[in-house]
Parts: C-alpha cells; structure tokens; sequence
C-alpha cells in the first residue's frame, strides 16, 4: 500500500494503473533489469556521449545511474557528473524518443549553467513576463508527443523554462511553431525572445 501511495500523484498521467507499475519493479529486480534492457541502457549512454560533445569537458555527464526505488518514479536528474534516470522511463516509455528528450533536457540545465550573468538576468525577466502571460503551457514537455507525460516544469524556475525550451526547440520545433500560431500576436515577441535565448 505505501509502494502504491507513492504513485497516486502520476495516477492521471501514466499509460497503466500503478498497480501494473508496481508489478513492474517488482518484476525487474536491478539484476534482472540490466539484462532486460541492457541494449537500450547502453543506447542512453551512447546518446549521452554524443550530448557531451556539445559542452564544455569540465561539465561531461561521465556517469549514468539507473534508479529502481519507486519513490524515484519518473524522476530524473543531474547530480555532480551523473545522470540520474528512474527505471520507469525504461518500463513505461521505452521509446527513443522519450529518452533522447529526458537527456537534451537535462543537457539544456549545463548549457544554462553556461551562461553569463547577464544573459541569466535576462532570461529571468523572460520567466517573469511569461509568468505574467500564464503561458507555461506552451513549453510543459509532457504536453508534446513522444515524451512521458509528466514531463518537464517549465513554471518552476528560468533553470527550467530554459531546459524546457533547450529541448522543445531541438526535438518538436514543428510542434512548437504550431501552437504559437494560437497565441495572441501580443504575445509574439516574447515567446519570440525566449526562443533566441535558450538555442544561441
């Protein structure tokens, strides 16, 4: 039951109950897991390195760790030089698509780490003014097709938005170019500025 109550908050958002989920891990042991999905383990790990190329080598993801506590569920994060991805991504969205925009998100957080003070500044009274427009929406990851529907949380802080946006523009630009077209032109320019910041 507690395993259960760890999962209620995705409940809405996953393809299957969270008693199937629960079924999952509890069938995909770290042991059993590693053979299970070796190939597409190592597949992130290739997609990370191609990733790495495009940073700095101080700032490399040199280490990939696979997460398999429930209470981990759909989670995934930079620590240090390691990534951390939850086993979930693997039972429910074993899908390419999904982890190549798990990692470009994560790797938009380096580029933003990356950037100046001021253009940090600037893209924090981006966040504000789209805050203002309650325009979030546009950039919530989750929203787009091939990506695990609790991704992305653009409202939370710029580092966010940014990562969002880093990825948006690089996996669904057609998707992304769509719904700007419903959009109040008012809106426009600084949708338009957000864009230019986060893909220099």
């Amino acid at each position: 039951m507690w395993r259960r109550a760890q999962l209620e908050p995705f409940d809405s958002l996953i393809p299957i109950s969270p008693d199937s989920v629960i079924g999952l891990y509890d069938r995909n042991s770290p042991e059993e897991f590693h053979v299970r999905y070796k190939a597409q383990v190592d597949s992130v790990a290739a997609l990370i390195d191609s990733f790495n190329t495009t940073v700095d080598p101080s700032r490399r993801i040199d280490t990939l760790c696979i997460d398999h506590a429930v209470e981990s569920f759909g989670e995934a994060g930079k620590a240090g030089k390691t990534l951390y991805i939850s086993s979930s991504y693997f039972f429910l969205y074993n899908d390419p698509q999904v982890f190549r925009s798990l990692i470009t998100h994560e790797f938009g957080h380096i580029h933003y780490e990356m950037l100046d003070t001021a253009a940090r500044q600037r893209f924090r009274e981006l966040w504000n003014q789209l805050q203002t427009a309650a325009l979030f929406y546009l950039f919530r990851e989750g929203e787009y097709s091939g990506n695990a529907r609790f991704g992305g949380h653009p409202q939370e802080s710029p580092l966010e938005l940014f990562a969002s946006v880093y990825n948006l523009t690089r996996n669904k630009p057609d998707e992304l170019a769509a719904r700007f077209r419903y959009i109040d032109s008012l809106h426009l320019p600084l949708l338009i500025a957000i864009l230019e910041q986060a893909t220099r």
